[in-house]
This record gives structure tokens, C-alpha cells and sequence, in this order.
């Protein structure tokens, strides 16, 4: 055994299960508020992650100081396209979103948790738990108890599974690793998939979509229209989304999810991260507030941002039904509109009743 307490259990106030976004920033809230803490990571840190790496600036209300330094690009202009084929830009004044390194960004939260607190323990896998007066959580690296469980694990949480709950709506994503000519820009295609869109953004290209079309020759088609040559390794990854209040994964008791692990991720863009620190921030407070059975306190919490992902839901099913009107409609106004959200001045909701306001 190489654990210093082999032969007896750690005590902790909270496990944390996923080193993702959603998992660090809870660990982090948990310690902030004087909880001890157990953050459990199945890799090495840093650790590659797959993911577009595009911070909506509404994100940065729940930073942690210090996250300028990872920036790689500042997003001031969106460019919106068709099949790859025709194309209009917007400027904009303030910054839209941020260009991260997934790696470096995971570990500063992971950083970040540490400073407070957190015990980290790396290359640790969740085996199971067992719910009683206390929780007992099973790892790779031996036994724990604790009064709380997190899983953030993402798309394929074991948390999530042993709660019984199963992955139903998701999009399936390809991405490549290219230096783009936007420097301060991005781009989103719509109309080569049923449900889904293409993306370029400054250090990566890719294509996601709910359907089964052939991704990688459609992204290879699409790159060639831009000028752009698949290179290297083509990563895919599968991202959850909710459309709908039954869509939400809680949790139950004193275990409950964060992140795609709960399914909290935006169904028109696929966006995770501000979604994964908005329900860390409701889970924390879930704790805090009635650590007798937090779920349902989680749950009622987030009832708002759950409504924000429905009408974002019921946006994307127009959007992706008639995807011709949907890039006229950008071009009337809609895009504009969107860049309030992007930059946390809007809300879906009322994104959802503006935006009729451009087809007039």
C-alpha cells in the first residue's frame, strides 16, 4: 500500500470527484468555506483535455484572480458562415469570449484549490460508494469517508452511473490542433450537419453535430473550403446537453453532479465551462445550506440556470431546424443580440423573445 493511512480511513468533510472545471472550482468554494476537502484526479496533472478551449467573458464573473495570464487570444469579432461557402462578421467593442489551453486552465483551478486546501490525490479512480450516516467512497488508492460526494467526472461519470442516471442527447465532436489566421476572431458554419455546426477558432479547427453523419469527411470538406489542411491527430469527444428540467442530473441525498456529469452544457453551442461554474457555485451553496439533503436544495437552486439552458434549448431547435432562415436571422440582428449573452448583458430567455424582434 503507498498510502501513508493504509490500514485506516481518511476522514474529509467532502470528496470531489473530476479535476475538470466544475470539479476544482467546487473543491475550491468547499475549502474557501472551511470544509475539508478530497480532490480526486484518475490522471496525471497537467493532464490533455479535449475541448475547444473558448471562454464565453461571462465566465469570468466566477474566476479565481490570476486567470489573465492564460489567455491565448481575446475574441472581439465573430464571423458566422454557411456550409462554408458564404460568410458575414460583427465587430465588437468589448471582448466576446477568451482562448484558453485546456490543460493550463484545468490545472490553475486545480492550483487554485490547493492554495485553500484541497488534497489532491492524482491517478486516483473512483470504484464505488456507499451511502449510509456517512458516505464511504471507494478509490483506487484506498478507503475515505465523507459527509459529501461531487462527481464531475464530464461525459462518462462513474458517479453519474451508479446513480443509474444514462446519457441521452449529446453531440459528437471532432477537433484538430492548426494555427488559424483569426487572431482575434472565431467562426461558426451552421447548415453542414442536421443539429450541430462547424467551428474555426484561433488555434483549433472542428465539427460537432447530434447526428451520425460522417464527421471527419465532413470536416475535412469543410476545412478544404477554408483553405485549412487536416494535420496530425483528429480527437473526438462526446458532449451531454439539457433541453429540459427532466434533462438535469442532480444527484440524490448528499451525492450530487457538476458539469456535463449533470448535463448542464448549452444545446446550441455546446458550451460547458460557465455552465460547470455556475452549478459548482449552486452545489457549494446546496452544502452549505441544508447539508441534510442537498440535492433538493442543488436542485432548487438551479432553476435558473436550468431555464437558461431550455430556452437555449428551444433556440437551438429553430435554429437547427432551418438553418438558411437561422443565418439570415443572424444577419438581421440576431448575432448582435447574442453578443450581449456572450458578454453576460443577456440572458436566453430574453435572447429567445428579442430575437423575433429581428425577423420583423
Amino acid at each position: 500500500c503507498v498510502l501513508p493511512f493504509c490500514g485506516g480511513k481518511m476522514n474529509f468533510d467532502a470528496v470531489v470527484v473530476g479535476a475538470g472545471p466544475g470539479g476544482a472550482f467546487s473543491a475550491y468554494w468547499l475549502a474557501k468555506n472551511g470544509l475539508k476537502v478530497l480532490l480526486l484526479e484518475k490522471k496525471r496533472l497537467p493532464r490533455f483535455k479535449l475541448c475547444g478551449g473558448c471562454l464565453s467573458a461571462r465566465v469570468v464573473s466566477f474566476l479565481p484572480e490570476g486567470w489573465q495570464g492564460l489567455v491565448k487570444a481575446v475574441i472581439r469579432e465573430g464571423t458566422l458562415g454557411y456550409r462554408g461557402e458564404e460568410s458575414f462578421s460583427l465587430p465588437s467593442e468589448k471582448p466576446l469570449a477568451y482562448i484558453v489551453d485546456r490543460v493550463e486552465f484545468d490545472y490553475f483551478l486545480v492550483q487554485k484549490a490547493q492554495q485553500v486546501g484541497v488534497e489532491l490525490w492524482q491517478e486516483c479512480e473512483l470504484l464505488g460508494f456507499e451511502e449510509g450516516e456517512r458516505i464511504k467512497v471507494y478509490t483506487s488508492k484506498g478507503e475515505v469517508e465523507a459527509d459529501f460526494l461531487i462527481g464531475a467526472e464530464g461525459f462518462y461519470s462513474k458517479t453519474a452511473d451508479l446513480l443509474g442516471y444514462k446519457k441521452k442527447k449529446f453531440f459528437r465532436s471532432l477537433e484538430f490542433q492548426c494555427l488559424t489566421n483569426l487572431k482575434e476572431g472565431v467562426r461558426i458554419d451552421v447548415g453542414l450537419v442536421e443539429r450541430g455546426y462547424a467551428w474555426v477558432f484561433p488555434t483549433n479547427v472542428g465539427i460537432a453535430s447530434t447526428g451520425k453523419e460522417n464527421l471527419l469527411e465532413l470536416l475535412k470538406d469543410y476545412s478544404a473550403k477554408l483553405g485549412l489542411k487536416v494535420e496530425g491527430k483528429v480527437y473526438g469527444w462526446h458532449i451531454p446537453y439539457l433541453e429540459s428540467k427532466k434533462d438535469f442530473h442532480a444527484g440524490r441525498g448528499r451525492i450530487l453532479l457538476v458539469g456535463d456529469a449533470s448535463n448542464s452544457v448549452d444545446p446550441l453551442l455546446g458550451e460547458g465551462i460557465y455552465y460547470a461554474l455556475w452549478g459548482a457555485r449552486n452545489a457549494v451553496r446546496a452544502i452549505l445550506n441544508c447539508p441534510n439533503n442537498p440535492a433538493k436544495e442543488y436542485f432548487r437552486l438551479s432553476k435558473p440556470m436550468i431555464e437558461e439552458l431550455v430556452y437555449a434549448g428551444r433556440i437551438a431547435r429553430i435554429a437547427y431546424r432551418f438553418q438558411r432562415f437561422s443565418y439570415n436571422w443572424g444577419k438581421k440582428g440576431a448575432l448582435k443580440t447574442y453578443y450581449r449573452l456572450l458578454r453576460g448583458e443577456e440572458s436566453y430567455k430574453r435572447l429567445f423573445f428579442k430575437a423575433w424582434l429581428h425577423l420583423i
